[in-house]
């Protein structure tokens, strides 16, 4: 069967990334091993960081001295030797070579892409967007926080996702005021023609929504307030009060789509606004007045009105796009903002203690790496699922799966990842696969081309 060529070819792949010969030769390389005699190897350090920690929040030095002791090299090692080993700028390194070689061996199968009509003009969907994780505040110098009534210390995770087939596509690591606009520019290096970028307004910028028109790709964005909009592209055409304009425009169908010019650049784009149920307003509408109320500030009516309607912004035409719908499609960003609570939930990565940088770059990337192979994990699945079952994949089901019974890290410690595959796809359908709700998936919704109005009844 070719699903299960491909799970050996997933699973060939990954155990070149992990075996002990690759995993020596990069200590090696990486000066974290510099003689035979060193008491941790290489694997038994990766070990360490990852499927020993893996569901997790914490493990104590001496805790993490037993685990070397029971493991076959029977590694005897004191807690202070093991935290000078940690917090070494070479455990660093060694780390994110293997993290790199897992990222570069990442399958991206030649399959068929989920069956979404409106999604198959593009080459690729990607979302961005980013999660922060405060830290003890000695590390505030290194990685700085807001402050306030969050942590002085923190670091940021801005993550570049493919939503279609579940890649991990980049990864940036930075302090914790680091701004998503910055980190937004650098999407440019990976966006090609046919791709279609999904942001939250943290990232929206543009300049860089012409360099994604330039280069003959796609972008979907909500519509930051304070963006000047023009209904004409002369220099002396006067900018409209959108909320006021809509409000006198719209129909009864409750959205309208037109053409519109942005900012000083006169960027030309199409803009859909929605009047969203009073429900909704009402709110979006006390949220305001609460975040308002904690900073000491107080809503205009200007901003009240605004909260009336959800404003997108894109450079795809109607023709591909029918104006109800654009609103839907836009719902899928919300899958970032579930990656990151299975990052949080399911794999503790918002757990970082010590007041080292290199110690907690060393968990950080520990935990990315078992991050990094579940995610093919599960993304060889939704495409399994898809294809085959018809049906969509839990990701919570399918990673409390490998949890259980330490499936996954008895797979990667033993060598055994094509065993564990095919022992998954036997497992899918008996209860890892989403359950048939009322309430309709994200991608059911797109699937079934409902209107962004009509989702909300």
């Amino acid at each position: 069967m070719s699903e299960l060529k491909e799970v050996k070819k997933f699973a060939e792949k990954h155990i070149k990334c992990v075996e002990e010969d690759n995993l020596d030769k990069i200590a090696r390389e990486t000066f974290f091993v510099q003689r035979s005699t060193n008491k941790v190897s290489g694997r038994d350090f990766l070990e360490l960081m990852t499927t020993d920690h893996f569901g997790e929040r914490t493990i104590s030095l001496e805790g993490q001295c037993d685990v070397l002791r029971e493991k076959p090299s029977n590694t005897d090692i004191s807690p202070q030797a093991l935290s000078k080993k940690i917090n070494s700028e070479q455990a660093v390194v060694f780390l994110e070579k293997v993290l790199e070689g897992i990222y570069k061996n990442q399958l991206r199968p030649k399959l068929v892409k989920i069956p979404l009509e409106v999604l198959k003009l593009f080459s690729n969907v990607y979302l961005q967007d980013s999660t922060q994780i405060e830290l003890n505040e000695h590390l505030s110098e290194e990685f700085s926080g807001v402050g306030g009534s969050a942590s002085k210390s923190a670091l940021k995770i801005d993550l570049l996702y493919e939503a279609i087939n579940h890649i991990l596509k980049e990864v940036t690591i930075t302090e914790g005021t680091y701004a998503d606009q910055k980190n937004g520019v650098n999407v440019m290096s990976h966006i090609q023609e046919r791709d279609l970028i999904i942001r939250d307004l943290g990232y929206f910028d543009l300049s860089v929504l012409e360099s994604i028109e330039d280069k003959k790709a796609y972008y979907l964005s909500r519509l930051f307030k304070s963006v000047k909009v023009y209904l004409s592209q002369e220099s002396h055409a006067e900018s409209v009060d959108l909320a006021s304009y809509v409000r006198k425009q719209i129909d009864n169908s409750g959205f309208m789509d037109m053409d519109v010019y942005l900012g000083k650049e006169r960027i030309c784009c199409r803009l859909i606004s929605y009047r969203v149920p009073e429900r909704v307003i009402n709110e979006r509408r006390r949220k305001a007045r609460r975040s308002a109320q904690k900073k000491g500030r107080t809503v205009t009516q200007e901003y009240l009105e605004w909260l009336d309607y959800s404003f997108y912004i894109t450079n795809v035409g109607s023709e591909i796009w029918s104006p109800e719908i654009v609103g839907t499609i836009y719902r899928i960003r919300w899958q970032i903002e579930l990656v990151f609570k299975q990052w949080k939930q399911l794999f503790q990565i918002d757990v970082m203690q010590g007041t080292r940088s290199e110690r907690i770059r060393c968990l950080l990337y520990g935990r990315l790496i078992m991050i990094n192979i579940v995610t093919q994990i599960y993304a060889l699945s939704a495409w399994y699922c898809s294809g085959t079952l018809g049906r969509e994949v839990s990701e919570v089901k399918l990673i409390q799966w490998l949890q259980r019974k330490g499936r996954i890290c008895q797979a990667i410690v033993k060598n055994k990842v094509s065993t564990l595959m095919e022992e998954l796809i036997n497992s899918l359908p008996k209860g890892l696969l989403k359950q048939k709700r009322r309430r309709k998936t994200t991608f059911e919704l797109i699937h079934g081309q409902i209107g962004f109005l009509e989702s909300f009844l």
